[in-house]
């Protein structure tokens, strides 16, 4: 009787430290305080480099719905899909009950965010551009889920300036960064992966192209014959790689072989992933150079 007379006085006293508790209030990207009354226990995020944050976080087991393509951790796959580019599932949203949902500026649009709110349900709206985006996106969600990231943020941003203190003296060399071969895609200017080209020691020759995916005409690309090119996401392997390439063989960065291939899920996701990738692009760049 005493040992539970004792658990029911500890029950109070946590539940009444829970409501006597400040609420959680986080900035989102939208420059919006994102409040809950505790840290969230059902969370919905709408996509894959969100939903590996949150697990990243420490919060996966509090994980109850994804979007498409959310493929990494493994125990993500598992998850209800409830958002795919073609847009989100309101009502499969609801079913969930979720406490915070976790939306990315480039796939939720204003009103979809005002929909997600009425539900009664947080909404922590995240924008990725930059190679620092990874950890400060880590630390948000855990602030938001009462968990603690900043050894993992901290070892994301330690390795990533090791990485640029490396290569800062290197000679630099242009490169050309395929995202997909037809049509042929690139990144323009303000994308981490122009981020992780300088952290190399490389600068990107179609920087002043506009948009952050634009597409690149041929013609363009045999004129400014950059020294590398750096292939991640129409391809499945180096070899796979270069015989896409082969048909371009008087390029300078094909005639000389100095193609690098690096997995895209290490390189185009804004994830703690993100700093692996960069190392992979740096000792490929340093084997072509």
């Amino acid at each position: 009787m005493r040992v539970a007379g004792l658990a029911a006085v500890l029950a109070l006293v946590a539940h009444a430290f829970i409501a006597s508790a400040a609420p959680l209030v986080v900035a989102d990207d939208l420059g919006r305080g994102v409040t809950l009354a505790h840290p969230a226990q059902r969370i919905v995020s709408l996509s894959p480099f969100l939903t590996e944050l949150a697990f990243s976080a420490g919060a996966g087991a509090r994980v109850v719905g994804v979007s498409a393509y959310s493929d990494w951790p493994p125990a993500a796959r598992a998850l209800p899909q409830v958002a795919s580019a073609a847009g989100m599932s309101l009502e499969s949203i609801a079913a969930l009950r979720p406490d915070l949902v976790l939306a990315w500026t480039d796939t939720t649009r204003p009103e979809d965010v005002a929909r997600l709110e009425r539900l009664g349900t947080a909404v922590f709206v995240a924008r990725a551009r930059r190679l620092d985006d990874p950890p400060r996106l880590l630390e948000a969600i855990a602030r938001l889920a009462g968990t603690d990231a900043s050894t993992a943020a901290t070892q994301f941003r330690t390795r990533v300036e090791t990485l640029r203190r490396r290569y800062a003296s290197r000679p630099a060399v242009s490169a050309l960064v395929e995202i997909w071969h037809a049509p042929l895609t690139t990144v323009g200017a303000g994308h981490w992966i122009g981020e992780a080209l300088a952290a190399c020691g490389a600068r990107n020759a179609f920087a002043d192209l506009p948009g952050l995916a634009p597409q690149v005409g041929w013609e363009l690309v045999y004129q400014r014959d950059p020294q590398v090119i750096v292939a991640t996401g129409s391809a499945g392997s180096e070899n796979a790689v270069r015989e896409q390439w082969r048909a371009h063989a008087t390029l300078a960065a094909v005639r000389t072989g100095r193609i690098v291939f690096v997995d895209a899920d290490l390189l185009e996701r804004p994830t703690l992933r993100l700093a692996e990738g960069v190392a992979r692009l740096c000792e490929g760049i340093e084997r072509a150079r």
